[in-house]
């Protein structure tokens, strides 16, 4: 298993997905290929494909690609882009889809890349290299309004509005370009015992903002149910309230018939189900998985499948 990024509830995700002999899988975060291999190892008659976006993920699977070159499709892509990504591969059906979101633990410890507040380095966030903003922008340049509503939306954060104030009074004397030198505002700002908790929550605002995680999400998540056989598997791994709320939400609405507020006597919606809610309450990782990758700890695996429309 490679040391770039370990797996999380590897069996139980993998399991998950019911892997069935000659079928498709995608898996749209390739990170560092530890699902993506186990599916592969599943079963020898299956094909995965693996999105990433993240061109340093793509470069550290090499050998895995070699590997299973012949039943293995890498994409550099945002998975919000599967349908199209599938489409110019010739795939218009799959059989299973592994989401595993979030960062990969070689993105946090890789300092450069500026998603932790553990080490001083850039304001970046990005997790495609090649885009234009970077957390360096949206600390700088974005108005007061603008930053309270990302701190709040995207990290939930009770002292948005503090915070922000800081960092607009402090760029006016001198721009904010460090993790550290942002982390040690929220440090000053933040009077509680919650300061590393706030530091987490800003960092992990600004990330999902700027990587336009939770509209991904949404997006795939809806392409998903399109392209799957009946039968198919979603599974997907999620790591904060986020994440968790948009998957089971939406898990929730596609399992349902209608949706007519219930005074109506007659359905008009004309909604049919395409899900069938496997897991009722999220998957958990075990004792042992958390105290062998910490990473796991916040870990909720939630699973559908498809069902046949007639």
């Amino acid at each position: 298993m490679s040391d770039y990024h370990i797996p999380v509830l590897l069996k139980e995700s993998i399991d998950a997905l019911n892997i069935r002999d000659h079928g498709i899988y995608v898996d749209t975060t390739l990170g560092g290929g530890g699902h993506t291999r186990a599916i592969l190892e599943r079963n020898e008659t299956i094909t995965v494909v693996s999105f990433d976006r993240d061109e340093d993920a793509i470069k550290q699977t090499a050998s895995l690609q070699k590997e299973f070159s012949e039943r293995l499709i890498i994409i550099r892509d945002n998975f919000a882009n599967l349908r199209t990504g599938l489409a110019l591969n010739r795939i218009k059906h799959i059989d299973g889809i592994l989401f595993d979101l979030g960062v990969s633990s070689h993105q946090i410890n890789s300092f450069e890349r500026g998603f932790s507040f553990i080490y001083d380095t850039d304001l970046d966030m990005r997790m495609d290299q090649s885009a234009e903003l970077t957390a360096f922008d949206v600390i700088n340049k974005f108005p007061f309004e603008k930053l309270i509503s990302i701190f709040y939306e995207y990290g939930e954060e009770k002292e948005s509005g503090r915070i922000a104030n800081a960092i607009v009074k402090n760029r006016e004397i001198k721009e904010i370009g460090t993790t550290t030198e942002l982390a040690e505002i929220i440090d000053r700002t933040v009077f509680s015992k919650q300061k590393i908790k706030a530091k987490a929550r800003i960092f992990q605002a600004i990330r999902i903002f700027l990587n336009n995680e939770l509209e991904s999400l949404k997006i795939a998540l809806e392409d998903s149910v399109k392209i799957l056989h009946p039968s198919g598997r979603i599974a997907v791994i999620s790591y904060h309230s986020l994440e968790d709320r948009i998957v089971k939400k939406f898990f929730k609405n596609e399992a349902i018939d209608c949706i007519c507020p219930p005074d109506l006597l007659k359905c008009g919606c004309d909604k049919i189900s395409t899900l069938k809610i496997i897991s009722k309450k999220p998957i958990l990782p075990t004792s042992t998985e958390i105290s062998q990758n910490n990473r796991a700890r916040s870990a909720k695996l939630r699973i559908a499948e498809k069902k046949e429309i007639l």
